[in-house]
């Protein structure tokens, strides 16, 4: 069930007036989210539901064990059951093929692997693990650290796990952030209603009307063909992907935002128009913020941080961008733009005024040629991101090396693009560098809407998108 199709307008209306028919009454509520959460994600593969139960469990009592002692030594040994039973689960489904690949190609290489090449298992990646996995170590590490509580009643933690707006995609949700608004009495707010309404339709139209028709018309017949493009087709493609997925991702996050907003809940910011960013560094505090947050807060922050010294923190800085690009996917284009994005940060990281303070001091046309810069080159970045993606036709490191030859093959025709793919472009461009208070006046007028004028939009708005997404394309994070 994904939140582009028929079958998510009535589970949504059906959840929405279910839970706050019963809101009144807290076990209820909780059970009737649970319930929701397990038929949301069992929609897609119901056996895949069991491992959800199985990380819940593991970190629910792990948890409480953590909490109760007060032996290091048999806490770092709860930590070390919490990872190994969460990344082991996460390495299996997502990395068991490329790690096996790649070390029987070395031993072959050395002359002592088998004679056969590696046969790949046909493992199916279970929807949204490499999300949920992520949210209950965070709530182990927590209590480990001594940063948080764990909770008393198994079913809250469930919820926390599994609550189904954000757990196939995100963002991904602190415990910290999540579990003391189980505890408040749930009371309905029409203003945070009406605005999470707003959410669901924006993200809508974000994916169906610009992501989809970007992918369809400029991005797919653009990779398709890697080798085919001079500079200006790979340019296209490389700026079409990039706001592809920006559009996809923080559709999907919109969507997910909105509807917790209409079940009484606050999910965090997962976007923050991030091709205004100055600096690689400032990219990812824009950039799929639940996740680079995570990064920075329980591995960057582990190695130690900035408080190495320069190569320490060279290490701290790759290592921690290498794992970002191995969480998307198991591949050699996934590890090689992680690597990218980490040397960006560190040299930008060695460049001075870098701070948010100094950068806003900064001249209007030396602001803009840096954001160019920023976005070109992690539209540069794309090359090894697009093409790594698991879908049908991705060309892999070949790719990629294609389309870098193309960058300087100006003896190449211009390509044939669709209108339509440039008009979205075009489009996506302006509303993203639109200035924030031009939004906020949209978000706005749509509050200012009397109830009937609202309801009567969702639904012209509804049936016009369910006849655009007749692909029904899913979301690309999903693979992640």
């Amino acid at each position: 069930m994904s939140f582009n199709s028929t079958e998510f307008v009535f589970f949504l209306l059906a959840v929405f007036f279910a839970y706050w028919a019963i809101h009144r009454t807290r076990s209820a509520r909780f059970v009737l989210l649970f319930l929701a959460s397990c038929v949301f994600y069992m929609s897609w593969n119901a056996r895949f539901v069991l491992l959800i139960f199985a990380s819940t469990l593991l970190d629910y009592f792990v948890g409480r064990a953590l909490h109760r002692s007060q032996n290091e030594g048999r806490r770092r040994l709860l930590l070390c059951l919490s990872l190994a039973g969460n990344l082991g689960l996460l390495g299996f489904f997502k990395y068991f093929n490329f790690f096996a690949e790649n070390l029987v190609a070395a031993l072959q290489s050395a002359g002592m692997g088998p004679a056969a090449s590696f046969v790949p298992w046909d493992i199916v990646l279970p929807v949204g693990i490499s999300f949920y996995t992520f949210q209950t170590l965070s709530y182990t590490i927590d209590i480990y650290r001594r940063r948080l509580e764990p909770t008393d009643s198994i079913l809250k933690f469930g919820l926390f796990v599994s609550f189904w707006p954000q757990l196939v995609a995100g963002p991904i949700v602190r415990a910290r952030d999540f579990l003391p608004q189980l505890d408040r009495p749930a009371r309905f707010d029409d203003r945070k209603a009406a605005k999470g309404l707003f959410l669901i339709l924006v993200g809508m139209v974000k994916k169906v009307v610009l992501a989809d028709t970007i992918g369809v018309a400029l991005v797919d017949p653009i990779f398709a063909s890697p080798g085919a493009h001079g500079p200006l087709g790979v340019a296209m493609g490389v700026w079409g992907a990039l706001f592809q997925f920006y559009l996809d991702f923080s559709a999907y996050s919109d969507i997910a935002i909105g509807c917790g907003a209409c079940l009484g809940f606050t999910l965090p910011k997962n976007f923050d128009r991030p091709f205004l960013a100055q600096s690689i560094g400032e990219f990812w505090s824009r950039w799929h913020i639940s996740l680079s947050t995570w990064f920075r807060d329980y591995v960057f922050f582990s190695l130690g941080g900035t408080r190495a010294r320069l190569l320490g923190r060279f290490r701290n800085v790759l290592a921690t961008m290498v794992l970002v690009g191995l969480w998307h996917g198991a591949g050699w284009n996934y590890l090689i733009w992680g690597a990218l994005h980490g040397l960006a940060s560190f040299a930008g990281m060695l460049l001075p005024e870098h701070s948010r303070e100094k950068i806003a001091a900064r001249p209007r046309w030396s602001r803009v040629l840096r954001r160019a810069g920023v976005f070109n080159l992690v539209a540069l970045s794309m090359l090894f991101f697009r093409n790594g993606t698991l879908r049908e036709g991705n060309r892999g490191l070949q790719g990629s090396v294609d389309m870098l030859a193309g960058l300087f093959a100006f003896d190449r025709p211009l390509p044939a693009l669709e209108a339509s793919g440039l008009l979205a472009l075009a489009i996506a461009a302006v509303v993203h560098f639109t200035p924030r208070g031009w939004v906020d006046r949209g978000e706005g007028a749509w509050l200012r809407l009397p109830s009937p004028a609202q309801a009567a939009v969702l639904v012209v708005a509804t049936g016009a998108l369910a006849s655009m997404a007749y692909e029904k394309s899913p979301f690309i994070y999903f693979q992640f």
